[in-house]
């Protein structure tokens, strides 16, 4: 882990709280189990204030608990920071699962269509959020040591559909000369650009540069090309 530092974005634990909201990851308020309720409210503020911005004071306001409370459940304020951030990768998880369930199922078109949309939306909500990261080097160096070991981070969604990519292949439903590999990055990174793009441009701009503003239109136009001499 980063070394901790003091201060209310620092990194250094505050001390642990007595009360309804310490202890283990047990507790709940409201039915809601409280480190559920802390990473939704650190996520929350992150959006609205950005990295920098974001403190463990704010964080604790927001989920109703104690600044030192935090600390029962995380070992830093960068650790609290990497669950925020994953906890917006559920819906990508979700989509990744359902597209390794449809090896040999459907059309590999329609399959791609409905992943390259919802990566589409998830990268629209996470830009925001990982943008202000990437300047904070603890965060990142934090990412990119944890992300890996627990199977989550930007690397795993191409390697899930890079298998999902080989799988198809091998059953003949890709062409023999395909690269999963080089289509992944492809399609991801042009779901990427258009998440970035649509933060910054107006629809109409987008649209005059001749791709649709829409997710789920320029999802169908990108998987299209992206399978140009891939099918069999």
């Amino acid at each position: 882990m980063p070394t901790r530092r003091g201060g209310p974005s620092g990194l250094a634990p505050a001390p642990r709280v007595a009360g309804d909201e310490a202890g283990p990851p047990a507790g709940s308020r409201g039915g809601r189990p409280m480190r559920e309720r802390i990473v939704a409210a650190a996520a929350r503020v992150i959006r609205e204030r950005g990295v920098t911005g974001a403190t463990t004071r704010e964080i604790a306001r927001a989920a109703g608990v104690s600044e030192g409370s935090l600390y029962n459940y995380f070992e830093s304020k960068t650790a609290l920071f990497g669950a925020a951030f994953g906890s917006v990768t559920a819906g990508i998880r979700d989509a990744m699962g359902e597209l390794a369930a449809g090896v040999g199922r459907g059309t590999v078109e329609a399959n791609l269509e409905r992943l390259a949309t919802a990566s589409i939306r998830f990268y629209s909500e996470l830009l925001p959020m990982a943008g202000p990261a990437l300047a904070d080097r603890d965060v990142t160096s934090w990412l990119r040591r944890g992300m890996p070991a627990r199977g989550a981070g930007p690397i795993m969604g191409q390697l899930a559909l890079v298998g999902y990519l080989e799988a198809e292949r091998d059953a003949g439903r890709l062409a023999p000369g395909a690269e999963p590999a080089f289509m992944a990055a492809a399609l991801l990174g042009a779901c990427l650009y258009h998440a970035f793009t649509s933060i910054l441009t107006e629809p109409a701009a987008i649209a005059g540069a001749g791709v649709p503003a829409d997710a789920e239109e320029y999802a169908r136009g990108i998987v299209r090309t992206v399978l140009t001499r891939q099918l069999p």
